[in-house]
């Protein structure tokens, strides 16, 4: 095997094993050195605290740390992040009960302390514990009620000691403006988000990290589930298929009562499909086509798992047999719907290529009909060639949208894209933003989820932007 061979199939296996690329590579090089200071920055609701405590969580630190809360009670953050308790397990159900043990105790209620109190109870835990992990959230209220030379001098101190201890030491702050702080900590991370049309989208951005190669500045991310998930950027190769021997991941949780595509996030936000429904599929032309191939094997194997049969378009067949070689026949059972005609008969006799896709297409039916539940699969260039009018359209998606127990139309062109989309009842979108791949639903209402690659057959996952 050639080194560059070799090196791709180590990267696909290391991208495909990890269970969530929780934080940006870099920022996880930074945080396993022995001791620093970083400071996390961004408006209100940006992600601050769900990221200090994803830090904490990534350290794996269960009693060695300190975190001094300016805005949360210990009950609140227990409440808010129900995660924590699977790291530091609570000796009292009543977190604010005075008989809780050695572990709550590293996390400290600030919200009425003076500053010289926080900052003596900060000083101890570095003058008295080896190798500490201090998180103050946030600094903004304790360095708001000192003048400008008190402060600057105790962040000067704080650093000091910080080297000291050989801590770790973690600012998060609201403070839009570069300060001193900014300037004297090892790391420096912004967060921030923007609206792409109603849908709110959450940036984590690395200005700086003293020792370490920024070889991607920019992370998109999501707070699903109150942690903070970064998604990686596209990379067409983790789309390859490389290995068809392997299983793909079991399908469980699943009803056969209701019609689902199989992703969990997107099942939660739309609900089950309607029964004789449509879903039209369109990706950037930028994007490879494995995106889209991927993505309708995983919906496929999903209804094998409940006994539904397939039509599939001829060519969209053949494309995934070719790309999934002997792995596909092992699905259920499998009607073609040929492609009617060459591109120089269509050219000749439009009017009768129309005729005939329709009868071929009534004949296959006629065979299915009222003894099986038929999934159908179509691409929209299947229509083209006979270059159909929006009336066609609009007649082909009512005819199998009747017959068809679910029909999944994926859009090849831009043309008459407007009358494809009007009768569908779910329209998903591929695309890219600054580099990382998204999925967006816009029907029936805006919703954005990000796509990673798990198993090495690969099988795609869609993550909520929240």
């Amino acid at each position: 095997m050639s080194n560059r061979r070799r090196t791709d199939m180590e990267k696909r296996s290391y991208s495909s094993n990890h269970s969530f690329l929780d934080i940006p590579f870099e920022l996880r090089e930074f945080i396993k050195n022995d001791t620093y200071s970083l400071l996390v920055k961004g408006p209100s609701g940006s992600g601050k605290t769900t990221l200090s405590l994803s830090l904490l969580r990534s350290l794996k630190e269960k009693n060695n740390f300190f975190y001094i809360s300016t805005r949360s009670s210990p009950k609140q953050l227990f409440e808010h992040y129900p995660w924590l308790r699977k790291i530091i397990k609570p000796p009292n159900e009543n977190i604010d009960s005075q008989d809780v043990g050695q572990n709550l105790s590293s996390f400290e209620d600030a919200r009425l302390d003076e500053p010289e109190s926080l900052f003596e109870r900060v000083t101890n835990q570095l003058m008295d514990v080896k190798n500490p992990v201090i998180i103050i959230d946030s600094w903004d209220s304790v360095a708001s009620l000192m003048d400008r030379e008190a402060r600057l001098n105790n962040e000067r101190v704080l650093q000091t000691w910080r080297e000291r201890a050989k801590a770790k030491l973690i600012f998060t702050s609201e403070n839009s403006v570069e300060s001193n702080l900014e300037f004297i900590v090892d790391g420096v991370i912004e967060l921030n988000y923007e609206f792409m049309e109603e849908l709110r989208i959450r940036s984590l951005f690395l200005k700086k990290l003293r020792g370490i190669q920024i070889k991607r500045s920019l992370h998109f991310f999501t707070l699903k589930d109150t942690l903070l998930h970064c998604f990686d950027s596209y990379d067409p190769r983790q789309f390859k298929i490389y290995n068809t021997t392997k299983k793909m991941l079991n399908v469980t949780g699943f009803s056969k009562q209701i019609l689902q595509t199989g992703h969990q996030d997107l099942d939660k936000y739309i609900g089950s499909l309607p029964q004789g429904g449509l879903i039209t599929i369109e990706k950037e032309n930028t994007l490879s086509d494995d995106i889209v191939l991927l993505f309708l094997n995983d919906i496929l194997y999903y209804f094998s798992k409940m006994n539904y049969c397939f039509l599939l378009d001829s060519s969209i067949k053949d494309d995934m047999i070719l790309t999934f070689k002997s792995y596909f026949q092992n699905y259920a059972k499998l009607y073609t719907l040929d492609r009617i005609g060459s591109t120089e008969n269509s050219i000749r006799n439009e009017k009768n290529q129309k005729d005939v896709f329709y009868k071929n297409v009534a004949k296959v039916v006629s065979h299915l009909d009222g003894k099986e539940k038929i999934i159908n699969l179509v691409g929209s260039h299947s229509l083209e060639n006979f270059k159909p009018s929006s009336s066609d359209i609009e007649d082909f998606c009512r005819f199998i949208k009747k017959k068809f127990e679910l029909s999944i139309l994926v859009l090849n062109s831009n043309s008459n894209l407007e009358k494809y989309l009007s009768a569908s009842d779910i329209h998903l979108k591929f695309m890219l933003i600054c580099g990382t791949l998204f999925m967006k639903c816009t029907t029936p209402s805006s919703a954005l989820f990000g796509i990673r690659v798990v198993n090495s057959v690969p099988q795609i996952r869609l993550d909520h932007v929240l």
